[in-house]
């Protein structure tokens, strides 16, 4: 709850880094004298150097750390390195004899939360009650940013989870229109085949014939086209073979002039990371044929040592990527969870008439077995280094 007022325990336990002890005394005697003004109750305990803190903080709670700048065998600056070591957040206040301004800004630079002349000892209280205050105020931003992050894990990870199935489920199906529709509609072609043998000396029949067969071939057509977009079987031969399979397609629909370039012929990923990008592709080129009104398309793949990134890049209208949050959908916000769902990111950099880029990049990861994957409808892939029409 960000607007919640910050609580601070019923006693304050204060460690003091101090060599003097009429200076602790002192100090104990301000913070009692101010115990009504401020509501701090302390208990304090005072040590000298490094290894009299670090006994402190193992004896047990802390909640903030008083210390002089100048101590024989220490000083505030390795007081604090000390005491952040255990808390970055803990309150650290330094004290010290004489007004160094450019002192006060180092130690404040160097995570003290105030600088506090001995001669203005009268601030020391209200300056620990603010310093308790604004340090419970980090903890809980700390903490919300804590759970912020463990909450967009597990988004990743559902998103992930979400597309894992997403998968299988259209490999299942295309799986079924293969093996099911697809053989009966093969069964039916070889039925209608000996139908036509059989009445071919009977022209009143020919227009019928005729007719059906032209409904076969587009269901059979159809139930190849809807399988291959489910989930190519070219996936099975490699990622660089399905993307030149799939610009081939959008060429080939669109009449948009698409040249595409890879540093490498084939690249050793698991199989649903090749998916991933795949379908980052082909959601790109989607987007290019629906909206970007382009005239040419390039598309750059290229593996490193731990990452392999995808570049779509259109001449198009373009648009105003702050504008994309405001349209219904999940395109451009699914892209990114999909990227950062294995680790790695995405972004789409447009501005009206300048065109359109999609970057898709994430890591390698460790190479999966084979899975069975469909029969392939596609004999070969022609394989390109650089490819442009």
């Amino acid at each position: 709850m960000p607007n919640a007022t910050p609580t601070m325990p019923n006693t304050i336990q204060l460690l003091v880094v101090e060599d003097s002890e009429l200076d602790y005394e002192l100090l104990l005697a301000i913070l009692s004298r101010d115990q009504a003004l401020t509501g701090l109750r302390v208990r304090a305990q005072r040590v000298e150097d490094e290894a009299g803190m670090r006994q402190a903080f193992a004896g047990g709670r802390i909640d903030a750390v008083v210390t002089d700048h100048n101590l024989p065998r220490f000083d505030s600056f390795a007081a604090l390195k000390v005491a952040k070591s255990y808390d970055e957040d803990l309150p650290v206040l330094v004290l010290s004899g004489e007004m160094a301004e450019d002192l006060a800004v180092a130690v404040l630079h160097a995570g003290a939360d105030d600088f506090i002349l001995k001669a203005r000892m009268f601030r020391l209280a209200p300056a620990l009650r603010r310093s308790l205050q604004a340090a419970e105020v980090r903890r809980n931003a700390r903490r919300q940013a804590q759970a912020l992050a463990a909450s967009e894990a597990r988004l990743r990870e559902l998103t992930q989870h979400l597309e894992r199935v997403k998968e299988e489920e259209r490999r299942r199906v295309a799986r079924e229109i293969h093996d099911d529709i697809g053989s009966t509609l093969t069964a039916l072609k070889f039925e209608l085949a000996r139908l036509t043998r059989v009445l071919e000396n009977r022209s009143a029949a020919a227009p019928h014939i005729n007719a059906m067969q032209e409904l076969l071939a587009q269901a059979v057509a159809a139930a190849d086209r809807i399988q291959h977009n489910l989930r190519p079987p070219v996936l099975d031969a490699g990622l660089v073979p399905a993307l030149e399979w799939l610009i081939q397609g959008f060429r080939t629909r669109t009449g948009v002039a698409v040249s595409f370039e890879t540093n490498r012929e084939e690249i050793d990923l698991p199989a649903e990371r090749a998916t991933a990008l795949y379908r980052a592709a082909q959601e790109a080129l989607a987007n290019v044929a629906k909206h970007a009104q382009a005239k040419r398309v390039s598309v750059h793949l290229f593996a490193a040592a731990d990452e392999v990134s995808l570049e779509v890049a259109d001449d198009g209208v373009g648009f105003d990527p702050a504008g994309v949050h405001n349209v219904p959908g999940f395109g451009v916000r699914g892209l990114i969870e999909r990227a950062a769902g294995f680790g790695g990111w995405a972004e789409v950099n447009s501005a009206p008439g300048r065109g359109t880029t999609v970057m898709f990049s994430i890591p390698i990861g460790t190479p999966a077995a084979p899975q069975d994957g469909l029969p392939s409808t596609v004999a070969s892939a022609p394989k390109m280094e650089s490819s442009e029409t």
